[in-house]
């Protein structure tokens, strides 16, 4: 072959080459970088390492070992849970793939009115004259956050089954942050306290608000009372009151909540559903024993028997408290912790809930 012809085939042959090498890299980044939402065939389920774990006490299951679908957010060997390992799904590729919120901003309520829907939702916490906008919680989801009075509380949101809930994030005297550990269980929100430890560190099930894998398997978060209002709501009663603005209104799913959420398998189903996955519903537990109230069809005053003790709703403006009156103990009525959210995720959630639906 003449040197020429030779030369060229050997540039022809180097291109070819950095082509295929340039192809493989962006094609692995992509690998790297998709996430499982709206992908349901490519979700993985992990394989546990010791498929006989323990019963302990309190229902706390110790697993030999075991490798979570996205590492880092809670130890492999000697796991301590509260949920079956398999349930867990991965969400996206990494930890912190959602980034929490560890230094939010807020403005006047008034100033926003040209960047918010007027039905846009969010979580109202009262007494401290805060809130915090779904569309900005969107692409964060945790706020790790400090009120007025010194409190420090996470503020959780969980598109995928429309739950706001806001903890006290203070554990046993030492305030821990918080972050999206990339994982869902019945396709909500799994959280994780970033401990230096990893044997520290603890999956956190925000619709049951409690650990479910690590030390602290069982162990609750403390509830901070808030409510799930709108923007024109919360705009009237403090129009100067703190708003959230750290983060863009967005909405990645489109509206299409639900039908993401279903694509990761939850103990959930539509043709036997006595009213649609997407309803909302206000949750509560008496005596263990879970029941769902369509947020629709709650009244002022209405009273129901939930496992042999009588409950009863008040409603003041936006705020839907649920008390047991105590009146034979004649203490002060107890307020009930109740969760938002759609009737999909608290039933699958609480496979044993019961449901008021307003036709009793």
């Amino acid at each position: 072959m003449p040197p020429k012809a030779l030369q060229f085939s050997i540039i022809i042959l180097i291109f070819t080459l950095i082509g295929l090498v340039r192809y493989a890299v962006i094609w692995s980044q992509e690998q790297a970088t998709q996430t499982e939402v709206g992908s349901s065939n490519e979700m993985l389920t992990p394989v546990p390492d010791d498929t006989n774990p323990q019963q302990a006490v309190d229902g706390v299951q110790v697993t030999k070992s075991y490798t979570l679908p996205v590492p880092g957010s809670a130890p492999t060997e000697s796991v301590k849970h509260t949920i079956e390992l398999t349930d867990i799904k991965r969400g996206c590729f990494v930890q912190d793939c959602i980034p929490s919120v560890v230094s939010p901003e807020f403005l006047p309520a008034n100033e926003l009115r040209e960047v918010l829907e007027p039905n846009s939702l969010g979580i109202a916490v009262w007494e401290a004259q805060r809130f915090y906008p779904f569309p900005m919680l969107e692409t964060h989801e945790l706020v790790n956050d400090v009120l007025p009075d010194g409190s420090a509380v996470l503020v959780s949101y969980c598109p995928l089954c429309g739950t706001g809930i806001v903890f006290n994030r203070e554990l046993y005297g030492v305030v821990e942050e918080f972050g999206v550990s990339g994982m869902l269980w019945q396709s909500n929100l799994l959280m994780y306290n970033r401990n230096e430890s990893l044997n520290e560190r603890n999956l956190w099930s925000q619709i049951l608000g409690q650990a479910v894998v690590g030390n602290r398997a069982g162990e609750p978060l403390e509830v901070v009372e808030s409510d799930i209002v709108t923007y024109a709501e919360w705009l009237e009663r403090f129009p100067t009151g703190e708003t959230l603005v750290t983060g863009e209104p967005q909405d990645p799913y489109q509206g299409k909540y639900v039908d993401v959420a279903l694509q990761f398998d939850p103990d959930f189903s539509i043709t036997d559903s006595a009213i649609p996955a997407d309803t909302y519903v206000h949750g509560i537990i008496v005596a263990g024993q879970p029941k769902a109230y369509v947020t629709s069809e709650l009244f002022d005053g209405m009273t129901d028997i939930v496992n042999g003790e009588r409950i009863f709703v008040q409603i003041d403006q936006d705020r839907i408290t649920f008390l047991q009156p105590n009146a034979e103990s004649g203490q002060a009525p107890t307020e009930l912790s109740d969760t938002e959210g759609f009737w999909f995720s608290w039933q699958a959630a609480h496979p044993n809930t019961e449901l008021w639906t307003g036709q009793q």
